[in-house]
């Protein structure tokens, strides 16, 4: 009968060891020959409903690198329309870009060698879309394409679409600033966003975009009477924290807008924040309503700004003392007196003068506490 052999001698190390190496022969892992099983127990987590439009997309890459054009019109058209429809209204990545992103490399690289066409255009509208997600940090590739596709409705791919974009045009902006470059195609995609925008209550979006092409003289052009008070809001708000010139930049074009509406008393606190007393000479000239001319002196007195009216502003001369005096703050006191009778706290009051008791119909007190209430309530009033 042989001897077991000891585990910890040095003569069972060879024989251990070589019994442990093939213990571990047996469990390592061998990797899949066949990649495809992985593609397709993913597939099998798909239903039935996105499996046919991953093969749809799928057939529709193949046939854009027809050598039909026919073919490739078609298939180009159809996959445009997916896209179309999936980021209409984008809350999450929508399933055809999901789906196309393993083959955003191959559709580049056809782009390249394709010759210069209308299809070769629409193909740059779709890698324009397909970046959005796709494209590397910093490439601003979603703006490359764009600016090399058909230049159609920029609004039919979407809101985030658009404001991703305008992200990148910011960038791109910026470094052509830098380098002296041109930027009038840049331009034109600005007028097409900010217009966007502006017709779908992104108005801060499209005041930012502004700023940072400095060319905030288009909002002009944009704002309508459904609008012009949200911008304004936003760009006065924004003045208190940018520096200057900037701020002054700004609230001079809040004041040019509130102008276009007329929009009087805002134009005028406008002026007064910028300090130009030409603009608030232009407030008077450019109204003819007597009592909103008061309301503008009361704003000016409360302010504590002093200003003459003169005969453009004013024609009567009786009307314009009567407005001079409103600036001046002369009326003050007897407009104080005014109130005083009319709230009636011209005599002094007791406190039941002010909470009243005889209107409680002579209910039962409901001890000390509460007289002691009344009583502090009422001090207050009269205090």
């Amino acid at each position: 009968m042989s001897k077991t052999p000891d585990p910890n001698s040095t003569g069972a190390s060879g024989s251990a060891g070589g019994d442990k190496s093939a213990g571990e022969e047996a469990t390592i892992k061998v990797p899949s020959k066949d990649p495809k099983k992985k593609d397709d127990k993913k597939d099998e987590d798909l239903s039935e409903e996105d499996l046919a439009l991953k093969q749809q997309l799928e057939l529709y890459v193949e046939r854009v690198q027809d050598t039909d054009p026919g073919l490739q019109k078609v298939a180009l058209e159809s996959m445009r329309q997916e896209i179309r429809t999936s980021t209409s209204s984008m809350t999450s990545v929508p399933k055809p870009l999901k789906f196309l992103r393993p083959h955003y490399g191959t559709l580049k690289g056809y782009y390249e060698k394709m010759p210069d066409s209308d299809m070769k255009k629409l193909l740059a509208d779709i890698l324009s879309v397909l970046a959005l997600t796709m494209s590397a940090e910093g490439e601003r590739e979603s703006l490359k394409y764009r600016l090399l596709g058909s230049q159609g409705d920029i609004g039919s791919w979407g809101h985030e679409y658009v404001r991703n974009l305008a992200g990148e045009i910011s960038q791109e902006y910026a470094k052509r600033q830098g380098e002296e470059g041109p930027i009038d195609d840049l331009m034109e995609l600005v007028q097409q966003i900010v217009a966007f925008h502006m017709k779908h209550n992104a108005e801060p979006e499209a005041v930012d975009l502004l700023m940072e092409v400095e060319d905030l003289d288009l909002l002009v052009e944009h704002v309508d009477s459904t609008n012009y008070k949200r911008t304004c809001s936003y760009l006065t708000s924004s003045a208190k924290y940018l520096p200057g010139p900037d701020d002054m930049l700004v609230l001079d074009i809040a004041y040019t807008i509130y102008m276009k509406f007329e929009e009087y008393p805002s134009a005028l606190v406008t002026a007064l924040y910028l300090y130009n007393m030409q603009y608030v000479k232009q407030v008077f000239t450019s109204c003819d309503d007597l009592l909103r001319k008061k309301q503008f002196c009361y704003i000016l007195a409360r302010h504590g700004q002093t200003f003459e009216l003169d005969e453009e502003m004013c024609a009567e001369d009786e009307e314009r003392e009567g407005l001079q005096e409103i600036i001046n703050n002369a009326k003050l006191s007897e407009g104080y007196l005014t109130l005083a009778r009319d709230i009636e706290v011209m005599e002094p009051k007791t406190p039941d003068d002010i909470y009243k008791p005889h209107l409680l119909d002579g209910r039962a007190s409901a001890g000390a506490s509460v007289d002691s209430a009344r009583q502090n309530l009422a001090s207050t009033f009269v205090n």
